[in-house]
């Protein structure tokens, strides 16, 4: 596997050490009128989510169905969904959807990977930001829950 699509697996053991958290933990805000620990999980879950099925499960040789989106709608809409779902069964969504993507990312030959597909998707690009995403939210959470518990 690509060290870099390895990188991607950290959120999957990330994920998983959050099935810890108490429902307090999970419903604390990063910071003052920011997202709850469990709201960003489910904004990096269904980015996720989009990006598998509309890019990456595509390649080499699908059309891609990626529309321009409206990043503060879909932002929205992942926190709303956030709160129609248990945060383990979120978790566990999570987590799958993680696993599928590393596990398309890595079928890729070097060459499909490092390819740009209809002038705007290159699988190496998404993946680097991808993990400087996850680094970014994971960083918030982290430092939210030590806020919590130095109390």
């Amino acid at each position: 596997m690509r060290q870099d699509v390895t990188e991607l697996q950290f959120a999957v053991d990330y994920y998983k050490s959050l099935e810890r958290l108490s429902d307090e933990e999970w419903r604390l805000p990063l910071a003052i009128d920011k997202w709850t620990v469990q709201e960003c999980v489910s904004h990096l879950f269904l980015w996720d989510r989009y990006y598998l099925d509309h890019a990456v499960s595509k390649l080499p040789d699908e059309p891609l169905t990626l529309v321009e989106t409206d990043y503060d709608e879909f932002n929205r809409l992942a926190v709303e969904y956030a709160h129609h779902i248990d945060a383990l069964a979120l978790l566990r969504k999570a987590i799958a959807v993680r696993q599928e993507l590393i596990a398309q990312l890595d079928r890729l030959t070097d060459e499909q990977y490092e390819r740009t597909y209809e002038g705007t998707f290159q699988p190496k690009s998404f993946v680097a930001s991808f993990i400087a995403h996850d680094h970014h939210h994971q960083d918030q959470i982290d430092a939210a829950l030590a806020r919590l518990k130095r109390g």
